[in-house]
C-alpha cells in the first residue's frame, strides 16, 4: 500500500514506545518454559522415596500432624475403624471402593501421594511426575487459571510456576468420592504443594490440603524424600494383591459363582 509522503513523515515523528504498556512477560522467558531455561532449574531428576530418617544436615523429617477432621467425619471414621477392629468385612462397610479393591492410584495429596518410589520429568511448558503405581500427573506452567468447575479426574487437574528454586504446584478437580483413607475429600478440594530440594539428594514436598467438606481448617503437612540414585524402576500393581473377587483372608471366591437355573447348556 501507498501512502502520501506527509502521512509517513508523521508516522515517523511517532515514538516507537508510544502506547506501548509494560505487560507480563512472555510465556518463553518464564523459568522451564524452554530447554535452555531448565538448564537452569533445580535437578529433581533420579528417583525418590519417602524417607523417615533424618534429611537435610540437622533436619528431621517431620512427622505429619493429625488432621483437622470435622466431628462428624471422625466419628464416622472411628466407626469403621471399630467394625474393621472387631473383624467385620471391610467390603460389608465400604463396599466396592478403591480402598478395598483393585483401582488405578488417585492424587490426593496424602504424603503427596507417593508411597513408592516416583520422579519427575522437565519438558518445555510442562512438568510430569510419575510414580511407579501408575500415577501420572501433568502439570502445565504458567497455564490459563484452574477452572472454577472442573471434571473430577484421578489426578486433578494442575497448574505450576517457579518461584525462584521452588515448584508451586495448584491442584483442583480432585475425586471426591475417593478414600483418604476411608473418607473422601469430598467436593471442592484445592491442593497446593511447594516443592524444593533442601539437600543434593533431599527433596521436601510442603503440602497445603483446603478440603471444606472435610476439614476445619486447611491442612498442612511436611514430607521429605531422598534421592535414590541407582535405584531401578520396578512396576508396581495394586490389583494383583487386592482382588476383589477373592478374600485374602480364606483365598475364597467372594462372589456366587454358581450358575442360574435356566442357563442353556454351552453349545457343542
Amino acid at each position: 500500500m501507498n501512502l502520501p509522503r506527509r502521512v509517513l513523515a508523521m508516522l515517523a515523528l511517532i515514538p516507537a514506545s508510544f502506547g506501548a504498556t509494560a505487560g507480563p512477560p512472555a510465556a518463553t522467558d518464564q523459568p522451564g518454559m524452554t530447554w535452555d531455561s531448565i538448564k537452569q532449574l533445580p535437578d529433581f531428576g533420579g528417583w525418590w522415596g519417602v524417607t523417615l530418617e533424618a534429611g537435610a544436615p540437622g533436619k528431621a523429617a517431620p512427622r505429619p500432624p493429625p488432621r483437622p477432621l470435622k466431628p462428624e467425619v471422625l466419628a464416622h471414621l472411628r466407626q469403621i475403624q471399630a467394625k474393621i477392629g472387631a473383624g467385620v468385612d471391610p467390603t460389608e462397610i465400604l463396599g466396592k471402593r478403591p480402598v478395598v479393591f483393585c483401582g488405578p492410584r488417585v492424587f490426593t495429596g496424602s504424603n503427596a501421594n507417593f508411597d513408592d518410589q516416583f520422579e519427575f520429568l522437565f519438558t518445555p511448558g510442562r512438568v510430569t511426575i510419575t510414580s511407579e503405581l501408575g500415577l501420572i500427573r501433568r502439570i502445565p506452567l504458567n497455564g490459563p487459571p484452574l477452572p472454577a468447575h472442573p471434571s473430577e479426574t484421578n489426578s486433578g487437574t494442575s497448574r505450576g510456576h517457579w518461584e525462584g528454586r521452588t515448584l508451586v504446584i495448584e491442584t483442583t478437580g480432585i475425586r471426591h468420592d475417593y478414600p483418604y483413607p476411608e473418607q473422601g475429600l469430598g467436593r471442592g478440594a484445592r491442593i497446593r504443594e511447594r516443592v524444593s530440594l533442601e539437600g543434593p539428594d533431599v527433596l521436601q514436598i510442603v503440602t497445603r490440603i483446603t478440603a471444606p467438606a472435610v476439614y476445619t481448617r486447611p491442612y498442612v503437612s511436611t514430607t521429605l524424600y531422598r534421592r535414590e540414585r541407582a535405584h531401578v524402576l520396578q512396576e508396581m500393581g495394586f490389583c494383583g494383591e487386592h482382588d476383589r473377587s477373592v478374600d485374602e483372608a480364606t483365598g475364597h471366591e467372594r462372589f456366587d459363582m454358581t450358575p442360574p437355573a435356566d442357563l442353556p447348556p454351552p453349545p457343542k
